[in-house]
Order: C-alpha cells, then sequence, then structure tokens
C-alpha cells in the first residue's frame, strides 16, 4: 500500500510540474505561453492516462497491460477505463423480452420439468386441500372447513380447472368394504358442495382411496384430498 501511494503522489508531482511549465522555448516571436497569441504554445492536457493505467493496475495486480479486458467489467481502451459494455447494451441484455420477441419467463416455464408437467394436467397446480371429518361421519358439519372448499371451487371456475375429490377413512377402524363406501361417499359430498359454488359438474373427478393409514394422527386419514388440474 505505502509503495502504491508514492506511485500516486509521484504522477500528481508530474502533472502539477508540466502544469507549472511556462517557458519561451521554440516560440518565434519569443513570447511567454500566457501571452502568446500565435498558437505555438499548446499548454499540455493532462488526460490521465497514467493515472488510470496505475489503478487499473491496483485493481488488477495479475493484469500486465496487454489483455484489453482487465477482469473486473472494464477494458482499456486509450490508455482509458472502460466499461465492457455500453448502458444501452447493458439494458438490452437485461431486457426479459429475447430478439424473436418471446418473454424470457415463456422459456423458464419450458425449461421446467415440474411445470411443464402441471400445464400438461399431469400434476396438481400447487398444494392440494383438505377436508377434514369426524368418525364415521360423511358431511362436512365444521364451518371453518368450508373455506378450503371455497377457495377451491373459485379458483376452479375461475381459471376452468378440473377439479379432483380423493376422500379416504382411516383403516384403524372399520372394514376395507366400509371404509371403500365411506371414502366414496365423502368425496361425493364434497363435489356436491363445489357443484352449488358453480364448479361445472363435468370438471369434477370424484375417487375414494379407502382405508388408509398414511398419516398421523389416526384422525387425520378421516379426509377428503382436492387437487385442481390445467385442462
Amino acid at each position: 500500500m505505502k509503495r502504491h501511494m508514492i506511485l500516486i503522489l509521484v504522477l500528481c508531482l508530474e502533472a502539477t510540474a508540466i502544469r507549472a511549465q511556462d517557458t519561451t522555448a521554440g516560440c518565434p516571436h519569443g513570447q511567454i505561453r500566457q501571452s502568446c497569441e500565435c498558437g505555438c504554445h499548446t499548454r499540455p492536457v493532462n488526460d490521465y492516462d497514467g493515472l488510470n493505467s496505475l489503478r487499473a493496475r491496483l485493481a488488477n495486480p495479475r493484469w500486465d497491460g496487454s489483455i484489453p479486458n482487465i477482469g473486473t467489467g472494464l477494458k482499456m481502451e486509450g490508455g482509458r477505463i472502460k466499461p465492457l459494455i455500453s448502458s444501452s447494451e447493458r439494458k438490452a441484455a437485461e431486457s426479459p423480452v429475447t430478439s424473436s420477441g418471446s418473454y424470457a419467463g415463456e422459456n423458464a416455464v419450458l425449461e421446467n420439468p415440474f411445470l411443464e408437467e402441471m400445464g400438461r394436467g399431469e400434476v396438481p397446480v400447487g398444494a392440494p386441500a383438505y377436508v377434514f371429518f369426524r368418525l364415521a361421519g360423511s358431511y362436512v358439519t365444521d364451518t371453518p372447513q368450508l373455506l378450503n372448499i371455497q377457495s377451491a371451487a373459485r379458483l376452479a371456475v375461475a381459471e376452468n380447472l378440473r377439479v379432483r375429490i380423493t376422500g379416504a377413512a382411516d383403516s384403524a377402524t372399520g372394514s376395507s368394504d366400509k371404509n371403500a363406501a365411506l371414502a366414496l361417499s365423502r368425496a361425493e359430498h364434497v363435489a356436491k358442495l363445489m357443484k352449488e359454488m358453480g364448479v361445472p359438474e363435468e370438471n369434477i373427478e370424484v375417487l375414494s382411496e379407502g382405508g388408509t393409514a398414511e398419516y398421523s394422527p389416526v384422525e387425520a386419514n378421516r379426509n377428503c384430498r382436492i387437487e385442481l388440474f390445467i385442462r
């Protein structure tokens, strides 16, 4: 750091000495610089080329000055440090619109396998909504539970989505046949509510998962899963 400061000081002193020169040498009229009107005296202009080069070397110790790109997003051109690209070029590079006129977001969707599957209706849109039931119950009696059904129905209607409703029962109680029938009854009940909320019947698929032990506690398996798909 001390050596760098000394180099900068030397450059500044040289620039001051040049500006302070006041000689008549080379003037056929013997006039001093300030009073000569013949134009033979040209005041030296310090364009800081040396200082720019020094700054570049200080910022890039391994740079030998021979490579235009000095590795910091800048370049040396005519002895001056300049950006690698102009502001207009940078804005064009950052624009979401490609040369073909499409948006970068469109390409991003095509390059995401999950979003591709969602677009083909192979996976649901977002996370499924769940509605839970009491033991052996097939009707939604808890008013707050209706919020999940209403939210799913509104989105399905607004975006013309396909709805899959899968009923389930806990396998810890009841026989397989009873659980299968109970699970189907739960799914049909939720489907009926969604129809009343405006979802077209042809957009609703009803399935029965029967008795399951997928979730803990046991009560969590008494549910209906509502999934939305792009048609």
